[in-house]
């Protein structure tokens, strides 16, 4: 086994297990029927939507837009995420999450036309702070985010994740 690929199984036994230590509520993401591109919860909206639970789990009902501003705190630890088509008359269709930091997996699975769930990362509170005087400017909440899509152009693909997070995060 060469050395990156030694980092690399390190790099995710070192996040597995510091999050084991954590567990969190399991979620469910409603997403729009046909949606293809980033998505972005942000937490601890005073107007954002209700806090909804499904079964125990928490319920994300991700609008056209792509952005949802919920009254849900974070959500860091372990945790059961579902991902989820939602047609006009509510009926759901399974969207498979996959990891693609796992190239062989992602190679199984790149060259085909299915949707999936992918990407998904958190976004920690982030203060603002004038560099002259240190008054605190603003505070961004945290957040999560993830792609759907079909990986075929997985390159350009996270390049608009990136742009789409940075322009609806304020």
């Amino acid at each position: 086994m060469n050395n990156i690929k030694k980092l690399k199984y390190f790099v995710i036994l070192i996040c597995v297990c510091s999050c084991a230590q954590q567990k969190a509520e399991d979620t469910v993401r409603l997403i729009p029927e046909g949606y293809i591109g980033s998505v972005l919860v942000i937490f601890n909206q005073e107007n954002g939507e209700p806090k909804e639970y499904e079964e125990g789990k928490r319920i994300y009902r991700i609008p056209e837009n792509g952005v949802l501003k919920t009254q849900f705190e974070p959500n860091y630890g372990m945790q059961n995420h579902q991902f989820f088509y939602v047609d006009k008359k509510r009926s759901r269709t399974e969207i498979p999450f996959v990891v693609v930091q796992d190239e062989e997996a992602l190679n199984q699975i790149k060259d085909n036309d299915k949707t999936y769930a992918y990407w998904e990362h958190a976004l920690g509170e982030v203060r603002n702070f004038d560099p002259k005087t240190n008054e605190l400017l603003s505070i961004k909440q945290p957040a999560r985010t993830f792609y759907i899509g079909n990986l075929k152009d997985i390159d350009k693909e996270h390049r608009e994740q990136l742009n789409f997070t940075f322009k609806h995060h304020k």
